[in-house]
């Protein structure tokens, strides 16, 4: 059964691009369009001593466009 936030889901490989539907577009308002391609690239950032001890990050680069305005609910 598909979930609310299927489309915003940011797992390791995933390539996030165009128009992102909060539950198949039941809410309008939590709809974003993304202007370009993101792939999500996971990294380890420090490991702990124990079980289930790695902690990772994902930080997504993006290059602003100052030239032109940005519409509402745009990343």
């Amino acid at each position: 059964m598909p979930t609310r936030d299927e489309e915003f889901r940011i797992h390791h490989g995933r390539e996030l691009s165009g128009t992102l539907l909060w539950a198949g577009g039941s809410f309008p308002d939590n709809n974003r369009v993304l202007r370009g391609a993101y792939m999500l690239t996971w990294r380890p950032y420090t490991q702990l001593e124990g079980p289930n001890s790695e902690f990772r990050c994902l930080a997504v680069f993006i290059t602003p466009n100052g030239a032109q305005p940005q519409p509402p609910h745009e990343a």
